[in-house]
């Protein structure tokens, strides 16, 4: 094969180079899902601009006044998408007037996918239950890498069950839709291979792994360049690799040993098998294994061959790199490092990539940097009532008497801390035991003051 040109065009005909780049939110019912199962959204990638220092914002202000939701300078739009663990929005940012994508998560949901629920109590008391998850978001903000999607900031309401992911957006999205009748040229499906080898070399060396690699979550850069995104069922791990006994991610793309219910399997090699299932899509426009259910699927995963088509014609060294990262036995599938001298990829020797020391620097995460990496976000009614004062430069009850909605909330709900209404106080009976004398100042003649007791009245 030839070695590709970086002249390449536009992605066989689904993206186009010269068109006007916009943001347009596909609606869900016209978007392929592809078997199906639920699909992945549109996250947000990193720009190839030099990447600015983090933000840790300390004050945060939210603002449910208006048809939209206001967190602190992002403004939420419409919905771009939605997933497993909750919403894709498009925040628009004030201050830089730059769009990005806002990805609301479950905290309930992080929670049990780490297996923190259904465990019998511990023995000792334990920390915040969130520290795991804010210590792999930790790990995600200091991701620094031209193929991965950069995470800007983390926001997190307190009293809700929600995580506000802001990622930097790439506004042409998707490399490609599967299935479709224009699946990528050989040539671009080798440049953007590439792209993501190096990406999830970069990920391994960070002891991650991805566990959802798709078309779908490779999105796509003004400069020809892509980036892997949607990092949300990622797993950390110690040691050479991931021992994993679960499954994970999109069904279709899911390796054989993760179905079986034979015990532990090694994460890097199942991410090995979504990057050939990736692969074979971009080439074919299809997934080698399609039905109608989910099990049913997952039973052709376990037990048909993969079938390589003969149309489109492919490159013999092609055919060959599929076979060998779609190989069911995990043991015998092809490595990374393989993957990264296979003929295929290095055009024969003429371009290859660049070493894993020159493309990974390892990334250190502090205890300080978890107790940092969310942005908390205070009660809504506080900051509200706030934000009015502020506007009437005055500290006094900015709401009337009677059209206060603190007020009416009270009269109408329970009281926070008695078991009564909140107005028990004005329907309290009186006394019927004999008040203390009552006592009253008067000026005496001479000037000074005297306390004079006065006797209840009868």
């Amino acid at each position: 094969m030839a070695g590709p040109s970086d002249e390449e065009g536009a992605v066989g005909g689904i993206v186009d180079a010269t068109t006007t780049l916009c943001l347009v939110a596909i609606p869900a019912s016209r978007r392929p899902i592809y078997p199906d199962v639920p699909f992945s959204p549109y996250s947000s990638p990193r720009s190839v601009r030099r990447r600015p220092p983090l933000k840790e914002s300390r004050r945060v202000s939210i603002d449910k006044s208006g048809s939209f939701l206001q967190l602190n300078q992002y403004r939420l739009m419409d919905s771009i998408g939605q997933g497993s663990y909750g919403l894709v929005k498009l925040a628009y940012n004030e201050e830089d007037d730059t769009h990005y994508a806002m990805k609301i998560l479950s905290k309930k949901k992080l929670l049990k996918r780490s297996g923190i629920f259904g465990r019998a109590a511990p023995k000792k008391p334990t920390s915040n239950p969130l520290d795991r998850v804010y210590r792999e978001i930790a790990v995600l903000k200091k991701l620094d890498h031209p193929n991965i999607v950069k995470l800007v900031e983390v926001l997190d309401d307190p009293l809700e069950d929600h995580l506000y992911l802001v990622f930097e957006l790439l506004e042409r999205g998707e490399v490609m839709h599967v299935p479709t009748k224009t699946p990528l040229s050989e040539e671009t499906a080798w440049r953007y291979f590439r792209d993501v080898i190096l990406g999830l070399e970069y990920l391994h060396f960070q002891r991650i792994i991805h566990r959802d690699i798709k078309p779908s979550n490779i999105l796509l850069g003004d400069d020809g360049h892509v980036q892997i995104a949607d990092l949300g069922v990622c797993n950390e791990f110690d040691g050479k690799d991931a021992t994993l006994n679960n499954t994970a991610g999109t069904p279709a793309f899911t390796a054989p040993e993760a179905i079986s219910s034979c015990g532990n399997f090694s994460g890097k090699a199942s991410d090995i098998w979504s990057l050939g299932v990736t692969l074979f899509a971009f080439v074919f426009g299809a997934l080698p294994f399609t039905a109608e259910s989910v099990p049913a699927l997952y039973s052709l995963i376990q037990s048909t061959p993969v079938n390589i088509p003969n149309e489109p014609l492919i490159s013999r060294s092609l055919r060959d790199l599929l076979s060998k990262m779609l190989q069911k036995d995990p043991a015998r599938r092809i490595e990374l490092p393989e993957i990264k001298e296979h003929p295929w990829v290095t055009a024969n020797g003429t371009s290859p990539l660049p070493s894993e020391q020159e493309n990974c620097q390892l990334v250190e995460v502090t205890d300080e940097d978890v107790e940092r990496v969310v942005t908390s976000i205070p009660k809504l009614d506080t900051l509200i009532l706030i934000k009015t004062m502020l506007k009437k430069h005055s500290f006094q009850n900015p709401f009337p008497a009677e059209s206060s909605p603190v007020r009416k909330y009270h009269r109408n709900a329970r009281s926070h801390s008695a078991p009564d209404s909140y107005e028990w106080h004005h329907r309290r009976a009186l006394s019927a035991e004999s008040s203390l004398p009552a006592l009253r100042e008067s000026s005496a003649n001479d000037g000074s003051t005297q306390i004079k007791k006065e006797s209840p009245k009868k």
